[in-house]
């Protein structure tokens, strides 16, 4: 059985293509194992029918093991061996019907070996239609390779990060898909196929086949069959996920930040052009005379006054001259003061921006005397004018970079309702009912973080009447914990199945924590099986925070036991304890009790409280309302810290 749930896991992971545990061993083993049972038959008197069934067996065990055309080999090889068990037992073979019993046995293990491939690739493809629509779904880009780093499996979101077809991936080899790949990472993920390392957040920049490239992250884990003591590697795990806008974001808001920056020194520039000390002149008209401040010759590069007119003429651009000229002379013609901004030639060729401010200058100062000449200031605002055009400019991509930012913001926020809904996807869609109770059940996740949590609850009703619950954490908040969490709900699912005993079921899933994750990869839980009909509960606790049963006097269900994935060989321990009618029974995770700076003790005596006071009334509350008034003032007065699930089940009392 144990060979025959890790054949069926392997064709679960890879559809129809098979990793086999042995390679090209498993031929010499199918022939093998039907020698093996002949060997055992000719050392052990006994009757004609039960070496058929020995050798029947090891033929099942030889299809189980290699697959179909190993399974054929060995039903061959098994014939030989009954027909030699004829021989060996008679001196000499006699022709009665043996021998046309040993033709119908090579026909009856022929048909065994083709029901029993055919049994498991049913179940196969059963288990490929549950796993496939969650890997499909998933936000991110999901592979999974095989040894050869050939893609087995790849989803749609893959398949829009490489511009292929999900189909053409398979077959191919990582390079031959991501030819962007360095050497570096492929090396890496050959370490994780021969040593088991895990890959985390390696960056990588992928060019699709057709559009623009794509920023990944790639975290790869070796996929390993559960229960396998060896720890046999049968493939790699890619999850690629797509950081693109993210960096995009990081990127705008730098540029943002020293757009502000440079916006702030542009403004400082201007007011110390504004502050900064005048140059003067002054032009007199009754003899050519040029008065030219200190300032104002070194802006020309000169150092004196023009002495002549055709001297001072040529510091005015050429485009310029006619253009100032008429200023100046109607200026001298009315007396009306001027303001003029032009460009003017240094001696070295240099052209300045100048504003020149200037009015008449009149004989003795009298205001009615005739104007004899000009007198004014002029100030270099050339780099004032390049400040306000690069200002302008500023101010048009800091807007525009602030827009940017605005979009991405809400491209990120849709990305983590994405993953919310996800998440939620992850857990049961409705509850079971519960005869003569209620149960209700919630999940708050966090608002401003975009990642996947580890957080679950789950419930289900078994044959017999009585109803699992499960409700845990996996340590952890990336797409490794999300995945972990949902195989470990679905473990978990089947192990309560098959033998539906609380710390039974934790003890198995601590052992496959151990042997088929990583280490470190660790899993709070607390799984409980409730009667409806007696209101006995039996439950267990590996790590988790403790459940509180509310009589109403909320009294707290604590256990020692530790946190899955920390020991080997650890054994938890079932608990029971009676439900009363009336009573309520509230299951949670860290989330809703664990603050910053605040330990988990005083989170849980003011969870403690809450729940006393909400029983506490007499009349009778429903589950959905005890979970509404638990959340909201736990979550009221402090910001959510982690993903929170809530779980609450009650036994009503019976009127009749």
């Amino acid at each position: 059985m144990k060979r025959a749930r890790r054949a069926l896991l392997r064709r679960t992971v890879q559809g129809r293509r098979r990793i086999w545990i042995a390679g090209r061993s498993r031929w010499p083993v199918a022939a093998l194992l039907p020698c093996a049972a002949g060997v055992v038959i000719l050392g052990t008197p006994t009757g004609d029918v039960m070496p058929a069934f020995l050798l029947l067996f090891a033929v099942i065990g030889a299809t189980v093991i290699g697959g179909r055309g190993p399974g054929v080999l060995a039903a061959v090889v098994a014939t030989a061996a009954l027909a030699t068990t004829f021989v060996v037992r008679e001196a000499t073979p006699q022709p009665d019907g043996r021998w046309a019993w040993a033709v119908v046995f090579l026909g009856l293990t022929v048909a065994a070996v083709a029901w029993v491939d055919n049994l498991l690739s049913d179940a196969a493809r059963r288990a490929t239609a549950l796993l496939g629509p969650l890997v499909e779904a998933a936000p991110a880009g999901i592979a999974l390779l095989d040894r050869d780093l050939r893609f087995v499996q790849a989803n749609s979101a893959l398949a829009g990060l490489t511009g292929r077809p999900a189909a053409e991936h398979l077959g191919r080899s990582l390079t031959d898909v991501l030819r962007d790949a360095p050497d570096e990472l492929v090396a890496r993920l050959r370490a994780v196929v021969t040593s088991g390392a895990v890959v985390r957040h390696e960056p990588l920049e992928a060019t699709a086949r057709s559009g623009p490239a794509h920023q990944l992250m790639v975290d790869a884990f070796p996929v390993r069959l559960p229960g396998d003591a060896e720890g046999v590697i049968t493939g790699v795990g890619v999850v690629l996920t797509d950081v693109t806008e993210r960096n995009r974001l990081e990127q705008l808001e730098r540029e943002a930040e020293q757009l502000q920056v440079t916006a702030r020194v542009t403004h400082r520039l201007l007011e110390s052009q504004r502050i900064a000390q005048l140059a003067g002149f002054e032009i007199s008209l009754s003899e050519p005379r040029y008065v030219w401040s200190a300032e104002l010759c070194a802006l020309m590069g000169r150092d004196a006054p023009p002495a002549t007119d055709e001297d001072a003429v040529a510091h005015i651009h050429p485009d310029e001259l006619e253009r100032v000229l008429a200023v100046q002379s109607r200026a001298l013609a009315t007396g009306r003061p001027f303001t003029l901004e032009t460009r003017m030639v240094r001696t070295d060729g240099a052209v300045r921006e100048v504003l020149v401010h200037a009015e008449a200058v009149r004989a003795d100062d009298d205001p009615d005397a005739a104007v004899v000449g000009l007198w004014g200031v002029a100030q270099d605002v050339t780099d004032a004018k390049a400040a306000e055009d690069e200002l302008e400019a500023t101010q048009g991509e800091l807007v525009a970079a602030q827009r940017d930012v605005a979009d991405a913001r809400e491209e990120i926020e849709a990305e983590r309702l994405l993953l919310e809904l996800f998440q939620r996807a992850m857990l049961p869609a409705e509850l079971p009912d519960v005869p003569g109770g209620d149960m209700k059940a919630d999940y708050l996740a966090v608002a401003d973080r975009i990642d996947i949590g580890g957080d679950w609850y789950d419930a289900f009703g078994l044959p017999d009447g009585r109803i699992a619950l499960s409700i845990g954490d996996v340590v952890g908040h990336d797409q490794q914990a999300a995945a972990i969490m949902g195989q470990v709900r679905a473990v978990n699912r089947g192990y309560m199945l098959e033998h539906p005993d609380p710390g039974s079921v934790l003890s198995r899933l601590n052992r496959l924590m151990v042997v088929a994750y990583p280490s470190g990869t660790l899993v709070s839980a607390v799984v409980f099986l409730y009667d409806p009909g007696t209101g006995q509960l039996d439950w267990s606790n590996a790590g988790h925070p403790f459940p509180l049963l509310a009589v109403p006097e909320v009294s707290v269900l604590k256990s020692a036991d530790p946190i899955l994935g920390a020991s080997v060989g650890r054994t938890y321990s079932t608990h029971t304890v009676m439900m009363p009618e009336g009573s309520t029974l509230l299951s949670y995770t860290d989330g809703l009790i664990e603050r910053r700076n605040t330990d988990l003790d005083r989170g849980q005596e003011k969870l403690i409280g809450m729940l006393s006071r909400i029983v506490a009334g007499g009349a009778a509350v429903s589950a959905q309302t005890v979970i509404d008034q638990v959340t909201v003032g736990m979550t009221a007065a402090e910001t959510l810290e982690d993903d929170v699930c809530v779980l609450a089940l009650q036994r009503h009392v019976d009127t009749d």
